[in-house]
């Protein structure tokens, strides 16, 4: 069984807060100072300026961009440095809600590593593919303007009114929707073979509540890659409005033989403490599996 991560660790206090406005759940030490204030702002800003001017093309698209990246090297410096880690050279990384892109560059870096970059959101994708489009350095990095899910076919997605980050597959108050292609990840793999070829090494799912979709969606591609690590947010008020409890979560992912560890310190968390501490709050977590090196 998993022991429970010690508190001292894990004791921001936590607030009971709407989801875009939420704390992440991590080190107090490290991260107090960049989770839900500059969040607040950021999205603050993004929102103002939105409403009046175009922020996903153009000069003041990249400009955004290189804030918004600006912000996620502080915010998520431990979240890449363990994925780098954990990502094997030569190897397959998934990476599942690429949004503008931060991760899918953070995570290149590997010597021989190719990312698949999984983006539907229309705004969100052009601006992917106009990020990569400008570095001479993003060749290994593939975009695919799709929502990774439990089948093939297409879905609504919700655009979210409050920021380009929080936009949905599950049912949301949002009142902007927008067609979108959907695929099983097995299923992709199964139609581009040279991808499958490689071993998967990390998989990275960021999708707002729509994790277990995705995860329903790959359970062959977890088999042959010998289950790789998996970077995932676990967001109480997100899976809530998916209809899926925290016990739920916690449960399709051991039920596919793996359990929750912390960031950085990559120690095996108790599901129950998470879900007891998760009020209100995010927290980012690696899932692996018992047999993952």
């Amino acid at each position: 069984m998993s022991q429970p991560l010690d508190t001292h660790l894990w004791s921001v206090p936590l607030a009971r807060a709407p989801s875009m406005n939420r704390q992440r759940v991590t080190d107090p030490v490290s991260n107090r100072l960049y989770n839900s204030f500059a969040q607040s702002v950021l999205v603050g800003l993004y929102r103002a300026i939105a409403a009046r001017v175009n922020l996903s093309a153009g000069r003041l698209g990249q400009l955004y961009a290189r804030t918004y990246f600006a912000y996620k090297r502080l915010q998520d410096r431990h979240l890449v440095s363990v994925a780098n880690k954990l990502i094997r050279p030569g190897t397959l990384v998934i990476d599942v809600g690429a949004n503008i892109g931060f991760f899918s560059l953070a995570l290149r870096r590997v010597a021989g590593t190719t990312v698949l970059a999984f983006e539907p959101a229309p705004d969100n994708f052009r601006q992917l593919t106009e990020v990569l489009a400008a570095r001479d350095d993003a060749r290994q990095i593939v975009p695919f303007q799709l929502a990774l899910s439990d089948r093939s076919g297409t879905a609504l997605l919700h655009l979210s009114d409050f920021a380009p980050t929080d936009h949905k597959l599950i049912p949301s108050r949002s009142s902007t929707t927008v067609e979108i292609a959907t695929a099983r990840l097995d299923d992709f793999l199964a139609q581009h073979p040279e991808f499958a070829a490689r071993p998967v090494s990390l998989i990275k799912i960021d999708v707002q509540g729509a994790e277990l979709l995705v995860l329903r969606g790959m359970t062959h591609t977890l088999e042959v890659n010998h289950r790789p690590p998996i970077l995932v947010e676990f967001a109480p008020g997100d899976l809530a409005q998916a209809g899926v409890t925290p016990q739920e979560f916690f449960a399709a992912f051991a039920a596919l033989g793996y359990r929750p560890h912390s960031i950085p310190q990559l120690a095996p968390c108790s599901p129950e403490w998470l879900i007891q501490h998760t009020h209100g709050a995010y927290a980012d977590l690696v899932m692996i599996a018992s047999t993952s090196g």
